[in-house]
C-alpha cells in the first residue's frame, strides 16, 4: 500500500501495524509490535522521518515510471499478471493453490476504506474505489491451462468471478500504473501465497514459471506476452537480507537459490515473494536489464515493505 498512498499517510498505516497479528521477525516467528520495537531500539529512528519517506517515495515512483516506459517500449498484446488473491475472489471454503482466469471480461472489486484517508488514496490507485472493467484473453488462458495440466500442474480454471466479487489490488494496481489508458488484454494468474496449508513451495513456483513459459510457447496464438509479478518483497516487517537474497538470485540467474528459499520465511506479506519466483522461472535464462530496491520502514518496530522493481531484457 505504500506505493499507492503518499508519505503523509504512512504514519497512519504505522499505527495500524500495532494491531497486526501477523508480524514475523527475520526467523519466521510471530512477534508483537512492542517486542519488535524493543528489540530494534533506536535502529530505525533515522528512517522514520518525513524527509526519508519523501525520498523513498520519489525513488519508488521513479522506478514505477521506468517500468511503465518498459511496457510502452515492449508493447505486449497480453499481460500475464502473477498475483495473489487475498479473499477478494476465494475464501477458506474454496482455496486453490493456483488458478487462472479465462474470462473474456473482468472487473476489480471494491476496497472498504473504513473512513481511512490512507485507504481512500490506496483504493484509487488500486482501481478499487469503483468497479473497473478490463479485458481478458480467453483463448490464450485456455491454452495455458491445458499446457500446465499436460506438465503436471492441476490448475484451477475460472471463466467468471464468483458473484459479488472482483479482482484485488494485485491486478488493479499494475493495470492502473502500467497499462492505462491504452487497453491491453490481461490474464490474471492467482497463487495462494498467504493461506496455509496449500501454499506452493518456492521450488514449485519456479517450476510453474517454467511451465507457463512452455505453455505460452506451445500455443498457436501469435501474441506478444509480458509476464508481471505483482506484490512486494518482505512485509509487514522489512527483512532486507531476505529481499537482497531474492534480488541477487534473480540477477545472477541462480535458480537453485530461489528454489531453496526457506518457506518458513515467506509468511504474511512476504509470501508474495512466491510471485517473483514464478516470474523468474518464466524468464529463466534472460538477463536482468535493471533493478531497484527501496526498503521502506514506517515504524520503530521495522514495519513497512521492501519495495522491489526489476525488468528483464
Amino acid at each position: 500500500m505504500l506505493l499507492a498512498a503518499p508519505p503523509h499517510w504512512w504514519a497512519e498505516r504505522a499505527e495500524h501495524d500495532r494491531a497486526n497479528p501477523e508480524l514475523y521477525d527475520s526467523t519466521g516467528v510471530i512477534r508483537s509490535f512492542d517486542e519488535l520495537a524493543e528489540a530494534a531500539g533506536s535502529r530505525f529512528d533515522e528512517r522514520c522521518t518525513p524527509e526519508v519517506w519523501e525520498d523513498d517515495w520519489r525513488r519508488c515512483q521513479a522506478a514505477l515510471t521506468r517500468l511503465r516506459e518498459d511496457f510502452r517500449r515492449v508493447a505486449p498484446d497480453v499481460v500475464l499478471i502473477v498475483g495473489d488473491d487475498q479473499r477478494e475472489l476465494f475464501s477458506e471454503n474454496n482455496q486453490p493453490a493456483m488458478a487462472i482466469s479465462a474470462a473474456p471480461a473482468m472487473s476489480t472489486g471494491l476496497l472498504d476504506d473504513h473512513d481511512s484517508e490512507f485507504l481512500k488514496d490506496a483504493a484509487r490507485s488500486y482501481l478499487m474505489d469503483d468497479e473497473f472493467a478490463f479485458a481478458g484473453h480467453a483463448a490464450l488462458a485456455d491454452d495455458l491451462a491445458r499446457g500446465l495440466t499436460n506438465e503436471g500442474f492441476d490448475i484451477a480454471w475460472m471463466n467468471a468471478a464468483p458473484p459479488g466479487t472482483g479482482f484485488g489490488h494485485a491486478y488493479g494496481f499494475p493495470i492502473h500504473k502500467f497499462l492505462q489508458p491504452d487497453p491491453v488484454a490481461v490474464i490474471p494468474f492467482m497463487l495462494n501465497t498467504y493461506y496455509p496449508p496449500n501454499q506452493p513451495s518456492p521450488r514449485r513456483c519456479f517450476e510453474l514459471g517454467r511451465a507457463l513459459r512452455a505453455a505460452a510457447a506451445a500455443s498457436p496464438i501469435d501474441a506478444r506476452i509480458a509476464v508481471l509479478a505483482s506484490g512486494g518483497l518482505s512485509h509487514f516487517v522489512v527483512d532486507e537480507a531476505l529481499d537482497r537474497q531474492v534480488l541477487s538470485a534473480i540477477v545472477s540467474k541462480d535458480a537453485e537459490a530461489l528454489c531453496a528459499l526457506p518457506a518458513a520465511l515467506l509468511n504474511s506479506g512476504s509470501s508474495e515473494i512466491r510471485n517473483w519466483i514464478t516470474a523468474a522461472g518464466a524468464m529463466e535464462g534472460r538477463p536482468v536489464d535493471w533493478s531497484e530496491y527501496v526498503p521502506i520502514v514506517r515504524s520503530a518496530a521495522g514495519t513497512g515493505c521492501g519495495m522491489g522493481f526489476l525488468s528483464w531484457r
